[in-house]
C-alpha cells in the first residue's frame, strides 16, 4: 500500500475518536447505570418506611403486619414488588401477599440501623435492620427486606445503551466528516505543490511559482533552486567544452601546417593522427557533456516535429541523392527528454541512416505502458552483428569510405543510457539497419 498523509490523519484521527467515543460511552452508560441504582435503592428505603409506616403493636408490644398493605403492589401475587420480614430471633415471620408461589427467601439477617442494597438473579434487593422496643422496654431486633424486579432497571439501561450508542454513532460520523474535511482542507498546500511540481514536469513552468505556506517555504524554496543550478550547470558545461572546443582549433591547425611542412613523412603521418585523435576526443567529450538526462523535472518534448525539422535539414544536405525520408509518428506523442538531448540524439542516428542509406530512411514510434520504443531504418547494406557491439565503443565506424568523427554511435549509446534506455542494432525490413530504442514510459 502506498503510504498517505491524507489515510494516516483519517487512520490515527479514528482512533482517536473511536477511544474517546468508547470511553465517554462506557462513562455515560455507568453514569446512567449508577443513578438508576441509585434512584432504585431510594424508592426500596421509601418502601421500608412504608412497612414501617404500617407495623402495628402487637400483644406485649411487639411489631406486628397487617395481611395487607395499604400500596396494592404488595397485595397483587408477583407483582414485581416484595416484602418480607423476620424477627424475634426468629420467632417472627412475614410475607408480603405479593410472595405467594415464591418459595425463594429474600430476607438476610441484618444488625440494627444498618442497610445493604444488592442485586440478585432478577431482583433488586434493599435490607435493613431495626430494633423495636416492646412493652417491657425491652428491644426486638427485626431484619426488613424489600424486593423488585430487576426488569424495570435492566429495561431503562438497555433502552439508555441503545440511545447512548445511536447517537454516539452519529456524532462519530460528523466527527469524521469534519475530520476529513479539516485534513483535506490543511493538506490542500501539499495538493497545490504536487500539482506545480507536475506542471514543471509537463513544462508548462520554469519552477514552483505563487505564495507558498510557511512550513513548506523551504521545500519550494530548495526546489527551485535545485532546478536552476541543474540547468546552470549544464549550460556552463555545455559553454566550457564548446569554449575549450574552439580554443584548441587555433593550435590544432598550427600543428597540422607545421606537419606538412615536415620532412619526416613518418614524423607528418604521427602529429596528422595524434592531432586528429585529439580533435575526436575534444568534440566527443563535448556531445557527452551537452547531454542533459532526463528527470522527473523534465518536461515532455513532441518526437515528431523534432524529427521532421533533422530530416528536412539532412534531405538539403544529401539533395542530389535524392533520400525519401519518412516520420511515421503521431504528432501528439511526447517523451520526457531534453529538446537539445533529442536533436543530439536523433541527428547522429539520422545522419548515419542517411550516409549509408541507398534511397530511403524511415523512423517509426510505438508507445504502450511498459516501454517507448523509436526505430531508425534505412535501405542500405546494414550492418554485420558482429560489428554491432564494436560500433557504440568511441571512434569506430564500420565504413570506412564515409567521412567523420566515428563517434556518432557512441554518442548516441551515452545519451540512450543516460535516460535508462536500451539501444539494439538489427536487420531492417528495408534491408539495411534498424536501430532500436527502447525507453521506460
Amino acid at each position: 500500500m502506498n503510504p498517505s498523509i491524507t489515510r494516516r490523519l483519517l487512520v490515527s484521527n479514528l482512533l482517536i475518536l473511536a477511544a474517546f467515543l468508547g470511553l465517554a460511552g462506557m462513562a455515560l452508560d455507568r453514569a446512567f447505570r449508577n443513578s438508576t441504582v441509585a434512584v432504585m435503592r431510594e424508592q426500596l428505603q421509601a418502601h421500608v418506611y412504608t412497612l414501617l409506616t404500617a407495623a402495628r403493636v402487637g400483644e406485649r408490644g411487639l411489631m406486628r403486619l397487617p395481611p395487607a398493605l395499604a400500596a396494592p403492589a404488595f397485595n397483587q401475587p408477583d407483582s414485581g414488588v416484595y416484602a418480607e420480614v423476620r424477627g424475634e430471633d426468629g420467632a417472627y415471620h412475614w410475607r408480603s401477599n405479593s410472595l405467594l408461589g415464591r418459595n425463594d427467601a429474600l430476607v438476610t439477617p441484618t444488625r440494627p440501623g444498618r442497610t445493604r442494597f444488592r442485586l440478585i438473579e432478577g431482583l433488586a434487593v434493599f435490607d435493613q435492620g431495626i430494633t423495636w422496643e416492646d412493652a417491657g422496654g425491652n428491644g426486638v431486633d427485626y431484619s426488613l427486606t424489600v424486593a423488585v424486579d430487576r426488569r424495570l432497571i435492566d429495561t431503562e439501561q438497555s433502552g439508555f445503551r441503545t440511545t447512548l450508542w445511536i447517537w454516539l454513532s452519529g456524532v462519530a460520523l460528523l466527527l469524521l466528516a469534519a475530520q476529513l474535511g479539516s485534513a483535506r482542507w490543511g493538506l490542500a498546500p501539499l495538493r497545490h505543490m504536487s500539482a506545480a511540481v507536475r506542471r514543471i514536469e509537463a513544462g508548462e513552468a520554469s519552477g514552483i511559482e505563487g505564495q507558498v505556506p510557511t512550513e513548506l517555504r523551504g521545500l519550494s524554496d530548495n526546489l527551485n533552486s535545485l532546478i536552476a543550478q541543474s540547468r546552470a550547470r549544464q549550460e556552463r558545461v555545455r559553454n566550457s567544452l564548446a569554449d575549450l572546443a574552439h580554443s584548441m582549433k587555433p593550435p590544432l591547425a598550427v600543428l597540422r601546417g607545421s606537419a606538412e611542412q615536415a620532412n619526416d613523412p613518418a614524423l607528418r603521418a604521427l602529429i596528422v593522427e595524434q592531432t586528429g585523435r585529439i580533435d575526436e576526443i575534444v568534440s566527443y567529450q563535448r556531445q557527452r557533456a551537452a547531454v542533459a538526462g532526463g528527470s522527473s523535472v523534465t518536461p515532455l518534448a513532441p518526437l515528431a516535429p523534432i524529427l521532421r525539422r533533422l530530416c528536412t535539414s539532412l534531405d538539403k544536405v544529401h539533395r542530389e541523392r535524392s533520400i525519401s525520408s519518412e516520420v511515421l509518428i503521431d504528432d501528439a506523442l511526447r517523451a520526457r527528454f531534453d529538446e537539445g538531448d533529442l536533436f543530439e540524439l536523433f541527428g547522429n542516428l539520422l545522419e548515419n541512416a542517411y550516409k549509408h542509406c541507398l534511397r530511403q530512411v524511415r523512423v517509426t514510434a510505438e508507445h504502450d505502458e511498459n516501454r517507448l520504443r523509436i526505430d531508425v531504418e534505412d535501405d542500405g547494406e546494414g550492418i554485420a552483428l558482429d560489428d554491432a557491439e564494436r560500433l557504440l565503443r568511441r571512434g569506430e565506424r564500420a565504413d570506412q569510405r564515409h567521412p567523420g568523427e566515428g563517434i556518432g554511435l557512441a554518442v548516441v549509446s551515452e545519451i540512450v543510457a543516460q535516460y535508462q534506455g536500451t539501444l539494439e542494432i538489427g536487420r531492417s525490413e528495408l534491408g539495411g539497419a534498424r536501430l532500436r530504442l527502447s525507453f521506460p514510459p
